[in-house]
């Protein structure tokens, strides 16, 4: 499933790889342990790399959401484009602004990297808020997260070509997972709150 070259979400680092298998995953050993920062030389290089990729803001959007219904097509409904041909997609006004409201916040989180070890910063904020919205989507599903992780990476991949180094990969993996993550949390912050109002509830009784 996926792009040929991109990373696969796992809990794990991977270990073994075979030098036979797709060039990215094969190169790389990365933590997919949600970070709780991120180290200053891979801020340095997310920094560093995130201008080239922000030179074309809606078009990368774009190709992120496209690469999101070829894995899977079912998040389609989620946009009312289930009936859409493919090749009409790219075209298609709400794909569009949603691709580059996707890549905006991408932009947010790579200029408050600075802030990130700050308790309650800007970013886990927002991230949290944005997460929790996808409630309103009723037919969204969390593991929809680690599909758009998969789309991104793919993306940057496709963007960056040569320069999508072992270094600049494991940089942005963590950055992504530490969003993906996030996300997650504010999604689930309401299954949370209701836990917490039955265990308080059973406490009183």
């Amino acid at each position: 499933m996926g792009c040929a070259n991109s990373l696969q979400y796992k809990k794990h680092p991977s270990k073994n790889i075979s030098p036979n298998k797709d060039p990215i995953k094969s190169r790389i050993i990365f933590t997919l342990k949600c970070p709780t920062d991120l180290p200053p030389l891979e801020i340095r290089t997310v920094q560093q790399t995130w201008p080239s990729l922000a030179k074309d803001l809606q078009g990368n959007g774009l190709q992120i959401f496209l690469r999101i219904f070829e894995i899977s097509p079912e998040i389609k409904f989620l946009f009312h484009v289930e009936n859409v041909r493919h090749s009409q997609l790219a075209r298609n006004d709400t794909i569009k602004a949603h691709g580059k409201r996707f890549i905006n916040a991408i932009g947010f989180a790579v200029e408050s990297l600075e802030d990130i070890e700050q308790e309650d910063n800007e970013l886990c904020k927002f991230l949290f808020n944005l997460g929790k919205q996808h409630q309103n989507f009723q037919a969204f599903k969390p593991e929809y997260f680690e599909i758009f992780y998969e789309a991104l990476m793919c993306q940057w991949e496709r963007c960056m070509g040569d320069r999508f180094t072992t270094e600049v990969a494991n940089a942005w993996s963590h950055l992504f997972v530490f969003l993906m993550e996030k996300l997650k949390e504010g999604y689930s912050s309401h299954e949370v709150s209701f836990e917490a109002h039955l265990k308080n509830k059973n406490d009183n009784s």
